[in-house]
């Protein structure tokens, strides 16, 4: 039930943005959706465990690699998808902010464990690229978003929503586990932030229904190829540097799915951060999700043969 809560859900909160969108506009007038946002960071600071921290200059190496490629690599191929495939201004925004983000949480950590890979790699490096991406994001996109969509995007402004609304939550839940108040792994804490995406997607595109009813076939295709050619060039351009690193295949994995994977809330906290009607940027952050997540579930049997895992 956990692998499938969450699309279900977003397919679930879009279909209601669609046709009843006031009850979504009347909870996002009130403010609700930084408080998802920090729910999802705290429960997530709150469930990381450190002890795994892997040693050596090995892993060193690999974190460099593989912080670079989606920290910095992968903002610039965004760039130069949505210029190639001409997007609007709305779905420009979109694919550019889900290109900044660093790796998803929870199933970049999941799928490198079923590939065969090095889980605890996946988890550290996802960790600490994260907390790297609080800091590069806002850089990041006043670069490569600033000429292409129609608001001005200020970077330390933004810098300051990011550690309020995601590396703060997730310091204080760190700590908060301390008072052992309940287990890491407690049901509740484990559906707690895939319920916050939900809420402050359906929330998000809830406000921008309108926007959402004017999306055309061919924006849902270029949606479709951009999220292959980013998500898969990233991959393939990991799985060769990978190769050059002095680690095993299982290491391998851990850099091909945490280089290539972008997470969603950190995304949509970015969204919801420019206090503007952004409906198709968030539709775009959702459905690049929905193909990452399906897709990757497929190539896992043949990445693990593949690194003969």
């Amino acid at each position: 039930m956990k692998t499938y809560f969450l699309p279900v859900g977003l397919l679930v909160s879009l279909m209601v943005s669609l046709f009843m969108p006031q009850p979504g506009i009347f909870l996002k007038e009130l403010g609700l959706i930084p408080w998802c946002v920090i729910v999802i960071f705290f429960v997530n600071g709150y469930q990381t465990e450190l002890k795994e921290l892997p040693r050596g200059a090995a892993f060193v190496y690999t974190l460099i690699v593989t912080a670079i490629l989606s920290l910095v690599v992968s903002p610039f191929l965004g760039l130069l998808t949505a210029n190639m495939l001409q997007l609007s201004l709305g779905l420009t925004l979109g694919l550019l902010v889900k290109s900044v983000v660093p790796s998803t949480l929870s199933t970049c950590i999941v799928m490198t464990k079923l590939a065969g890979g090095r889980g605890s790699w996946a988890l550290m490096m996802t960790v600490i690229i994260n907390i790297l991406g609080v800091f590069s994001i806002p850089f990041m996109l006043d670069i490569t978003a600033s000429d292409n969509i129609n608001f001005v995007i200020d970077p330390l402004e933004l810098l300051q929503k990011l550690v309020l609304l995601v590396l703060c939550p997730f310091v204080l839940g760190y700590f908060a586990k301390r008072l052992s108040l309940f287990s890491p792994q407690h049901p509740f804490l484990t559906y707690l932030p895939s319920t916050m995406v939900i809420v402050a997607v359906w929330l998000s595109l809830s406000a921008s229904a309108e926007i959402l009813y004017g999306i055309s076939i061919s924006a849902l295709g270029k949606i479709v190829l951009a999220t292959v050619i980013v998500h898969f060039g990233l991959m393939m351009i990991a799985i060769i540097a990978a190769k050059l690193l002095p680690i095993d295949t299982g290491a391998q994995v851990a850099v091909a799915l945490t280089a290539s994977q972008k997470t969603l809330p950190v995304a949509v906290s970015i969204l919801a951060s420019f206090n503007q009607n952004v409906g198709d940027a968030v539709l775009f952050c959702v459905l690049f999700h929905f193909i990452q997540l399906f897709a990757d579930a497929a190539i896992l049997p043949k990445m693990k043969r593949y690194y003969n895992l």
